[in-house]
């Protein structure tokens, strides 16, 4: 049955009939015929169907973004290196973003057809990757090599390899007698801090004498525990002192346990400065605690006072938390600066350090005072002694009377409705920070209107106002969401929980892990659920749609519920992947909260709270009292122990009442 969000009270109805008066007053256009003929020609456009366009396109006069079907007709020509068109374009469109866009596909065609002269004319300039290759090219085709030696010297010295389009101006470079052993050398050397052995390898070769460094150099990226052993046979000298600490910082990160007893004998045979000696130090004992290393505690400890930074200070409390040592955890947070010791977050420890330890009294009076805030460890605070949440709905101001969109948005919101959600972005950006406080927030109104969320959150966060749930909360598509959720333990408001930390309701999120949509679908994820849904897909464009992002992510939740069959492990797999809520199953603590917090990864410790806290204000906006934030988090099952309700049997099976202040 579809959840009826947000109508919670009589009062908050009227600001609903309020909220749309005051959207239809802000004369908005019905554009909802010319947004489907639209789509429609755009398409062809792009395709080169000019006649089929130009029969229909009369329908479109007054349409914002009608002139974008003659950029889509400009680019189905490109081959043709329509410039005069472009020109025209660009005149009758100046300031439009769309005439970068255009530059950068001119600028491609004329690459592809070697057309150097005219490239160089329309604006190629000397940038990064392909580009600075193709701009290289067209100065040597042109015969324009003042400063060409200069600038490929530039291009080459780097630490990974060139795209190949700059094979030719490199071969040329070096037939001019511009490489030379000093330069191979420090390429050599970027390309070993860079751990780029192919490439070392490959300008290894080229040297007319070898080094024995770059020989070291090699030796390390193949096998830097076997050459750390061998270390103290060789001559200390400053290469080889440099190339083994940057050696010795990427193993502290990535195998401080083998590191460690190695760690001794290099300081004593190489004379690392002591920067170099506490930065190894540092953090060999640093990601010794994220794995739990019983060595790492005694590390930690005995850093210097100057390494012990506040990340530091964090991993000797997380090391006790992990081992229940909650006396060392009250000592721990107590020794922290002022400034770190007050955060939520090591309030909300200490409070559970001194319960622990009887300190029952200070414990209560922590608590207390963190249950006034909204947020996970308020939320925590308030269910450790039986408290209502401090939740209150507190809207925004309506804005500005009769506030129109700027003409640069009102084609951003047919953009994104038309689905060209990049360049909709583009025309957004070029009018939205000159818009005044109450202009913004008539905006926010208008967007919500639109169904446009992500821009609505946007704009929340851009003027702080935190109490407006409704429209920091955006709920859209329940009727899908309640359809592809049914009859599982996946319900509403843990997906829209789930789609407020990934996207932000942005139907065009891409992180850069190509994790894409509203949920986040990486694209090999996305198939696989789609082949045990029957369906065929799913490329780019399909997870950018929403009916069938929503459709493979609930499904994956789905089957992430009945793997784990704990929340908390359900949200770490879909974080950090699988393979780590299976790897933080075994011989980590079973309190929920405290197995959060002892978790290796700081972004998946950030991700979690966040979506516990989402799920409970839209547990809150759906039914007015949410269930507490305890009911997602029962104990862990550690080992294949049960779960059980936490923090005892009582408080998670509660629904909460919520308070203003």
């Amino acid at each position: 049955m579809t959840r009826q969000y947000g109508m919670m009270n009589t009062c908050y109805a009227l600001i609903i009939v309020l909220v749309c008066l005051f959207a239809a007053g802000a004369k908005a256009e019905d554009y909802s015929q010319q947004r489907i003929l639209f789509k429609q020609l755009y398409q062809q456009a792009l395709s080169g169907q000019k006649a089929q366009v130009q029969k229909k396109r009369d329908r479109l006069k007054g349409y914002p973004i009608h002139h974008y079907l003659d950029y889509a007709l400009l680019v189905s020509d490109m081959d043709q290196l329509p410039i005069g068109r472009i020109n025209a374009f660009k005149k009758a469109h100046p300031g439009s973003p769309l005439n970068r866009r255009l530059d950068s596909h001119l600028q491609s065609s004329l690459a592809a057809q070697k057309k150097w002269s005219l490239f160089l004319k329309h604006g190629g300039t000397f940038s990064g990757g392909l580009r600075q290759c193709w701009y290289l090219t067209a100065l040597l085709k042109t015969q324009k090599t003042d400063n060409l030696p200069d600038l490929v010297t530039r291009a080459w010295l780097q630490g990974h390899s060139a795209p190949d389009a700059c094979n030719e101006v490199f071969a040329w470079w070096r037939a001019q007698g511009y490489q030379t052993d000093q330069l191979l050398l420090k390429r050599i050397k970027l390309s070993f801090k860079e751990r780029q052995l192919p490439l070392l390898r490959y300008l290894k070769q080229q040297l007319k004498q070898i080094p024995d460094w770059v020989s070291l150099a090699e030796d390390l990226l193949v096998d830097d525990v076997v050459t750390f052993k061998q270390a103290k046979q060789l001559k200390s000298e400053p290469q080889t002192t440099e190339l083994l600490y940057h050696a010795a910082i990427y193993a502290a990160k990535n195998k401080p346990a083998e590191l460690h007893p190695l760690w001794s004998e290099l300081k004593k045979h190489h004379q690392f400065d002591q920067s170099q000696i506490n930065q190894i130090e540092r953090l060999t004992a640093l990601f010794a605690a994220t794995d739990y290393e019983g060595f790492s505690i005694d590390a930690l400890n005995a850093l210097p006072d100057s390494s012990k930074d506040n990340q530091i200070r964090a991993w000797i409390t997380r090391y006790y938390l992990f081992n229940s040592d909650w006396s060392a955890v009250v000592d721990s947070i107590e020794n922290m600066p002022i400034s770190q010791k007050l955060h939520e977050r090591w309030q909300y420890w200490l409070a559970r350090a001194y319960a622990k330890t009887g300190q029952t009294k200070k414990a209560r009076e922590l608590f207390r005072s963190l249950s006034k805030q909204t947020h996970y460890y308020g939320f925590l605070a308030a269910d450790h002694l039986r408290l209502p949440y401090y939740l209150c709905q507190k809207p925004a101001a309506q804005g500005a009377d009769n506030f129109t969109l700027p003409p640069a948005i009102a084609r951003a919101v047919e953009l994104y409705h038309a689905g060209l959600l990049s360049m909709a972005r583009s025309g957004w950006n070029l009018a939205y920070s000159d818009l005044t406080v109450d202009e913004k927030l008539a905006l926010a109104q208008h967007m919500k209107a639109e169904n446009w969320y992500a821009k609505v959150i946007t704009i929340m966060a851009d003027l702080g106002r935190w109490q407006d749930y409704h429209l920091r909360y955006p709920v859209a598509y329940a009727e899908t969401i309640d359809g592809f959720a049914a009859e599982s333990k996946v319900t509403s408001p843990w997906v829209m929980a789930v789609i407020k930390q990934e996207s932000a309701w942005a139907k065009d999120a891409l992180s850069p892990a190509r994790a894409h949509g509203l949920m986040q679908l990486l694209p090999e994820t996305a198939s696989r659920m789609g082949k045990e849904l029957g369906l065929t897909c799913c490329n780019r464009n399909d997870l950018y749609t929403a009916p069938l992002n929503l459709r493979l992510g609930i499904h994956y939740q789905k089957n992430l519920f009945k793997q784990f069959d704990h929340p908390l492990l359900v949200a770490a797999a879909y974080n950090a992947g699988e393979g780590k809520s299976i790897d933080w199953s075994e011989n980590f603590p079973t309190a929920p909260d405290v197995w959060l917090e002892t978790i290796p990864y700081r972004e998946t410790r950030g991700y979690i709270p966040r979506i516990l806290s989402n799920v409970v204000i839209y547990d809150w906006l759906n039914s007015g009292e949410p269930y507490r934030i305890s009911h997602w988090m029962p104990t862990m099952p550690i080992n294949g122990q049960q779960s059980q309700p936490w923090p005892n049997s009582e408080v998670p099976m509660q629904r909460v009442k919520t308070i203003c202040h």
